[in-house]
């Protein structure tokens, strides 16, 4: 899951609860990397965690913000775009809702009717919905793609070595050691 934000707006008021370590990778497998992309993201990739809308809408008020989730194992897959503080256009699909699902809100960019069409024109000559494979899930990582440069499962033009910083939580000592892993990670209650 990445997310990524292209310019910034506003003065840094939000805490991420992230500091950037002395420690690279060339493939992002740690809790949480961080990287400038080729084409002027900045992207921070939280492996296994789904991010909130709530997180979502207040990174959105410091600049424009392209979400990603994929979940390979059950075929879900969702991007957004965010401005704000408001979600502008959201794709999902879930698998489990058939092999053709995919909705879609707000106003996506124009691209993505060439990216379905694409992948429905696979998923048709690969068998439809008795296919043991379902391209529709692509959707999403293609449209993020299309708009950051960035694929989770793909290489990255331009980027090369270890590209990826590992990105540590910050342990705040007065914190609760309980409660959500993302209120933690992002340094306050989301609900203030």
């Amino acid at each position: 899951m990445g997310s990524g934000e292209k310019r910034q707006r506003r003065s840094n008021s939000f805490d991420l609860g992230l500091n950037a370590s002395n420690t690279f990778e060339e493939i992002p497998e740690s809790e949480v990397d961080g990287t400038s992309l080729p084409s002027g993201w900045y992207l921070v990739l939280f492996n296994q965690e789904e991010m909130d809308d709530a997180i979502l809408k207040k990174l959105s008020d410091l600049g424009e913000v392209v979400y990603c989730f994929v979940e390979d194992h059950v075929m879900f897959s969702c991007a957004s775009g965010w401005e704000n503080g408001q979600c502008v256009w959201s794709v999902t699909h879930d698998c489990n809702l058939g092999r053709y699902h995919l909705q879609v809100g707000g106003i996506a960019p124009p691209f993505l009717e060439n990216i379905r069409a694409k992948l429905v024109a696979k998923q048709d000559a690969a068998g439809g919905e008795k296919a043991n494979v379902d391209y529709i899930y692509d959707v999403a990582a293609e449209l993020a793609k299309d708009l950051t440069g960035f694929r989770h499962d793909q290489d990255t033009p331009g980027m090369a070595g270890n590209a990826f910083q590992v990105l540590e939580k910050i342990e705040k000592k007065h914190e609760k050691t309980s409660g959500k892993f993302l209120r933690r990670l992002f340094g306050r209650k989301l609900d203030q």
